[in-house]
């Protein structure tokens, strides 16, 4: 299949997972992980319109978006790896909502960068595995109302990427989780609406607890060079 054609069939089974939530599909983005791919590829996918991209390497990012920022339409830039502080300034420049902040260092680090106000969402380790990024659920809303004092961050929500599971109904208690999260910082004042849940394996699970944003890559991409 053309990119056109797999975005298609994407937003075709999102949709249908989102009704099977009884959810509207306006609610639920589509995020196209575009890790490793050519900048041709990209361009197909953004006149395809699919215009909400990720890259999860700092430097493919940095080289990327000087390449398509003159496009029509322009790419909406998140950026969903993990992220070293010495590595943000080749970040800062391109995306709108940085998914993977676990510290309020790296928080700060992105501040002294930021050239206009900037979107974050809080990482969450569901699994607490230690050889995962994010922040424990316990400490979760602490972090985000202390990263939303800082000028020109504003924390947008939560992500989390589950323990890895044969059924990903398995998933299911860790995407509630990581929505009640969510609740829990709007009851705050925060503006928590965004939640950066599910992949291609899970992403039905997610939606179902509440997902706003799901992360498909290979699906639209192909495999990951």
């Amino acid at each position: 299949m053309s990119i056109a054609e797999r975005i298609r069939t994407v937003q075709q089974e999102v949709s249908a997972a989102c009704i099977d939530a009884g959810r509207d599909p306006s609610e639920v983005r589509v995020l196209g992980a575009c890790k490793t791919k050519p900048v041709e590829l990209i361009r197909e996918a953004l006149c395809a319109g699919q215009t909400l991209l990720a890259e999860n390497r700092a430097q493919e990012m940095r080289d990327k978006g000087p390449l398509l920022a003159s496009h029509s339409p322009p790419p909406e830039w998140h950026f969903i790896g993990r992220l070293q502080k010495n590595k943000v300034k080749y970040v800062v420049p391109w995306a709108q909502i940085i998914h993977t902040v676990d510290s309020i260092d790296l928080a700060q680090a992105i501040a002294n960068r930021a050239p206009n106000n900037i979107g974050v969402l809080i990482q969450v380790n569901t699994g607490e595995d230690t050889n995962k990024g994010g922040v424990v659920p316990g400490s979760a809303l602490e972090l985000a109302k202390a990263i939303e004092g800082i000028d020109l961050l504003t924390v947008r929500g939560f992500m989390t990427l589950p323990p890895m599971t044969e059924d990903p109904e398995d998933c299911a208690p860790y995407f509630a989780e990581v929505a009640h999260l969510a609740k829990e910082g709007q009851a705050a004042g925060l503006q928590t609406d965004v939640l950066s849940m599910g992949m291609s394996r899970d992403y039905r699970v997610a939606i179902r607890e509440g997902s706003t944003i799901v992360r498909i890559g290979t699906a639209i991409f192909g495999a990951r060079n």
